[in-house]
């Protein structure tokens, strides 16, 4: 007996065959390279000759190698200041436009978000010029105004390198985390802002007990594209300081890409990009556990 397509049916087998594009794209572009990285972790190739196998061997020499631990070292304190940065400013700027009228917060909007649209290459470059030791326009306008002891090697100074990235790029992403949080805020029903007021609460008392509790989910979902962000310390470093001066502030995804295209130590490289993915993996499972908590409703 021949079987009829409902409308139903129909609907769904067209929009299966418009998925297919985007399927494609993913297994290619997504699974395809992870697991063909994860097999070559276990196997020494240079890209040339035949592939070895090295067993667990990769991960050995990344666990003893001091450069390599210190550049993952590196990422974890930069993606640390630059998720702190990004939610303290994201927030408290979402928390102030909220309070403005409707055309003056469309400005701050607009003005905050616009770093967002640059991208992070040209964030880096601009603040290496801005940040240069000799030529750099922070250090001559500390001289011009009478504060030329503070001038800094901001960009030549062990330890003092990784904060000024880590900042660099949580102002660069506070933009996304006050457009996440202002859209869950003014999702908020108008009734409770209401009736707080009714009640003589002042905005310091609705911020603490109505609009953070209930933005609740919408922060943990802007801490966890922060930190997921914040750990791809690749294009930022490398137009600021390209990892140096010698080692100083060379991040993981450097490490990474030299030891792969400089050194054609492929499956060293793969090794390294695995147990980096993991430590992500990890670190945005217990903010996720942490962060759980309560669940408002209104």
């Amino acid at each position: 007996m021949k079987k009829t397509l409902t409308t139903t049916n129909k609907l769904q087998l067209i929009g299966g065959i418009f998925c297919l594009p985007a399927l494609a794209m993913v297994l290619f572009a997504t699974i395809i390279p992870v697991i063909w990285n994860i097999v070559l972790s276990f196997f020494n190739w240079n890209g040339v000759d035949n592939m070895t196998f090295a067993g667990l061997t990769n991960f050995s020499t990344l666990f003893h190698d001091k450069a390599c631990m210190k550049a993952i070292g590196y990422s974890l304190e930069i993606a640390l200041i630059a998720t702190a940065v990004a939610m303290f400013l994201g927030i408290v700027l979402s928390l102030l436009i909220y309070k403005v009228t409707k055309i003056e917060g469309a400005i701050y909007r607009f003005v905050f978000y616009s770093p967002v649209m640059l991208p992070l290459s040209v964030v880096g470059l601009l603040f290496s010029l801005v940040l240069a030791t000799d030529e750099g326009l922070l250090n001559n306008l500390l001289a011009i105004i009478g504060l030329g002891n503070l001038q800094q090697a901001w960009l030549a100074k062990k330890g003092l390198v990784l904060i000024v990235i880590g900042i660099v790029q949580g102002w660069r992403s506070s933009g996304t985390v006050m457009m996440l949080v202002y859209t869950g805020i003014i999702g908020l029903p108008v009734d409770l802002f209401e009736s707080s007021k009714l009640d003589g609460a002042t905005y310091r008392q609705e911020v603490r007990y109505i609009i953070l509790p209930l933005v609740k989910p919408t922060i943990q979902l802007a801490l966890s594209m922060c930190v997921t962000s914040a750990f791809k310390t690749y294009d930022i470093v490398y137009s600021m300081t390209g990892g140096g001066p010698g080692d100083i502030s060379k991040t993981a995804p450097l490490k990474i890409i030299e030891q792969a295209f400089m050194f054609n130590k492929y499956g060293l490289a793969s090794a390294n990009s695995i147990v980096y993915a993991l430590i992500v993996v990890v670190i945005l499972f217990i903010l996720r556990k942490g962060l759980g908590g309560e669940k408002y409703e209104y």
